[in-house]
């Protein structure tokens, strides 16, 4: 970071002081302009005495003696903080720096790349805060020059060089966080962890709140929830008249209050943020299973027996409707809806096959043609395989020799399940079965679900 003119820092020291005490005599000031206008004497003399208290109090040199040497000892900065975990804590905080970055899919304080300092201690001392948080340009604070050694700053905080440069390693050991003596607190947890099991050594850690990481995630998340243009959004969402446009919504997020009513207590962020703290779902990772369904190098069909397996509860519910010889309607639909199960199945098992398997798997299979056309349809853009594409694209008469396979499996399921009145299931049955898949084909069509596509 390239440091700037002595002039620019010394301009910025003193506009923070400014701002200070116009903030803190905003009212006194509003007063003042009104007792000159009605030539009240007596209250302006009183005012005029109570700012002089005040200007005198933001002068430069009064106001970084009481900054170096009283506020500094009244709080403490840093990315982690000892009263996130307990707010009576009076643990050290520690500012953390990270040299490397973690693994992919882990998240943690490594993964943001503006680690913004926290503080905390004594509410009178938070000032202190507000002037190293104060803007020097666009994108730069006096924090961040006093933490890179800023030569210039090193110079502007008191009329007197040296004590200017007294003030400023103050001011730069406390944002660093250059701590000899670790101290800890009897709120904080601690965690032993052993080395050797064997000697029974251990370390001992205390966990510390990762306030940079919170505050980052808060801000995040308030931006994608509530910014002007989320609201812009979601105002025309219901407006015939205004443009439409996307917006996130988030689900599953909690908060935790800490702090209690005094968020101040704790930290400064913690105030900003009114106590609130996102909770993101944590929840264990869903550990995606292999298709149920596999589809064998040797099979010639999909309808095999792994699909038996696989639709096996939807066919154990046909075969119990059918051995319910009622003619009456609550048979008649738990029949329909037990071979709802087994298209379901089939289509699913098939739309799986078609969109993870690549391009031109089928070369490897024994499956009949047909199917080969239904299963595999992202061989068509292939290379070579133009025959393959006109085949699948000109003539639809495939679709009809799979509604015929689907029927026939079907029946061959209930022969053999049934076989004292395997004979029963003939041509009759197999035009049910058929007509079962066609209707399923025409749901899943006007659902945009075409499984022949």
């Amino acid at each position: 970071m390239n440091d700037i003119p002595l002039e620019l820092a010394s301009n910025a020291v003193k506009a923070f002081l400014a701002s200070q005490y116009d903030k803190k005599t905003e009212t006194e000031q509003k007063q003042l302009a009104k007792a000159v206008e009605s030539n009240d004497l007596l209250l302006i003399s009183t005012l005029n005495e109570k700012l002089t208290i005040a200007k005198d109090k933001y002068q430069l040199d009064n106001w970084m003696d009481n900054a170096a040497n009283k506020m500094a000892n009244q709080i403490s900065f840093g990315t982690h903080i000892s009263k996130g975990v307990h707010s009576g804590s009076k643990g050290d905080n520690i500012s953390f720096e990270p040299q490397s970055s973690l693994p992919d899919g882990i998240v943690g304080h490594q993964s943001i790349n503006n680690h913004k300092l926290d503080a905390s201690g004594n509410a009178a001392a938070l000032p202190l805060f507000s002037f190293f948080d104060f803007d020097v340009d666009t994108d730069k604070k006096i924090m961040d020059y006093i933490i890179y050694d800023s030569d210039s700053f090193k110079s502007c905080l008191s009329n007197n060089k040296k004590l200017s440069a007294q003030y400023f390693q103050i001011f730069r050991t406390l944002l660093t966080g250059e701590i000899s003596v670790p101290c800890s607190s009897e709120y904080n947890k601690q965690v032993l962890w052993p080395t050797n099991h064997k000697t029974d050594a251990y370390i001992c850690t205390i966990p510390l709140y990762p306030s940079s990481l919170t505050n980052s995630v808060y801000e995040k998340i308030q931006h994608i929830q509530y910014s002007n243009d989320v609201k812009i959004a979601k105002k025309n969402r219901f407006s015939s008249s205004a443009e439409k446009t996307p917006y996130v919504t988030l689900l599953d997020i909690a908060t935790v209050t800490i702090g209690g009513s005094n968020p101040q207590g704790v930290s400064r962020h913690m105030s900003k943020q009114g106590g609130r703290n996102y909770l993101l779902p944590s929840l264990p990772p869903i550990i995606k299973q292999e298709r149920a369904f596999k589809l064998s190098k040797f099979a010639n069909s999909i309808f095999s027996t792994s699909m038996e397996y696989n639709a096996r509860e939807a066919i154990q519910s046909i075969f119990k409707s059918i051995k319910d010889t009622r003619n009456i309607v609550d048979v008649r639909d738990a029949r329909k809806s037990a071979i709802d199960g087994v298209l379901y199945q089939i289509f699913a098992a098939a739309e799986d096959i078609r969109t993870t398997m690549p391009a031109g798997w089928s070369k490897d299979y024994e499956l009949d043609r047909v199917e080969k056309l239904w299963l595999d349809p992202k061989r068509a853009d292939l290379e070579g395989e133009e025959e393959f594409k006109a085949e699948r694209e000109q003539d639809d008469a495939w679709h009809s020799q799979i509604v015929h396979i689907f029927a026939r499996w079907l029946n061959t399921l209930m022969q053999a399940e049934f076989k004292e009145i395997a004979s029963n299931f003939g041509d009759a049955e197999h035009l049910d079965w058929e007509r079962e898949i066609e209707d399923m084909k025409k749901r899943y069509e006007r659902a945009g679900k075409g499984v022949f596509l």
